[in-house]
């Protein structure tokens, strides 16, 4: 992902559908689950416990990037039906993931 896609991603400019069900709820999710797998290899295999954490929580920024987004592609997607669910649900989403 280069910078001007995230740039359009912090914005709110790229359509809603494609930010909340490809880039959350998709590869977010399963960026999460890795992380989170690589955290409990880490952990069953005796690393320091700050490495595992630090395994465990490395896509927060990914989260934060990927929340702030959807609130604002839904401001801006406001008619949409999906513009009324995403922004609940994306928040919802970060804070499972804080625990997966």
């Amino acid at each position: 992902m280069n910078a001007s896609r995230i740039a359009s991603l912090w914005r709110g400019e790229l359509p809603l559908a494609t930010v909340f069900w490809e880039y959350a709820i998709a590869w977010g999710t399963l960026i999460n689950l890795l992380c989170t797998g690589a955290a409990l290899v880490a952990f069953l295999n005796g690393a320091p416990a700050w490495l595992g954490l630090l395994l465990h929580f490395a896509a927060i920024p990914l989260n934060i990037l990927l929340v702030v987004s959807i609130w604002r592609a839904a401001e801006r997607e406001n008619e949409k039906p999906l513009a009324k669910f995403a922004p609940i649900a994306s928040s919802i989403w970060f804070l499972l993931m804080l625990v997966v």
